[in-house]
This record gives C-alpha cells, structure tokens and sequence, in this order.
C-alpha cells in the first residue's frame, strides 16, 4: 500500500479500498482506481485517527499506519 498515490490503478489499490471500507471510509466503488473519492477517504481516515495531513492523494508509511489501525480497529473481537 505504501507508495500509492493519485491516479494509481490495480489491485494494490483495491486493497487499499477495501480496508478503508471496513475502517469505516467507503471510498465509493471498490474499483482499483485511486480517484478524488479514494484520497477523501484517505485523508477522512487518517484524520479520525489524529492526523494533521491535508491530502490524502499518497500513502506514506505514517498514512498507511494510521489505516491500519482504524481498520484493526473495526474488526470484531
């Protein structure tokens, strides 16, 4: 996931989209194409989880964190 950025098509991104579905951030269809509604989800993840970014138009290590752990979060126990 790391080293995504906008623009970017493929499984790799469809991953991405599908755990910020289940964190909790829909970015819209689940299509392998990192758009504006992916980086809005992106960046609606990263805030929830104490982010000061104002982009979510790439996937840092710090980004792809913050994703995890609002997915972990998510997961039943």
């Amino acid at each position: 996931m790391v080293g995504l950025k906008l623009n970017d098509t493929g499984e790799r991104v469809k991953y991405l989209q599908e755990l910020l579905t289940f964190a909790g951030f829909p970015p819209g269809a689940i299509d392998g194409v990192y758009g504006a509604r992916t980086a809005d989800a992106v960046l609606d993840c990263r805030r929830s989880e104490g982010s000061n970014a104002t982009s979510g138009n790439s996937i840092t290590g710090a980004a792809a964190k913050q994703i995890l752990t609002a997915f972990v979060r998510r997961v039943p126990r």
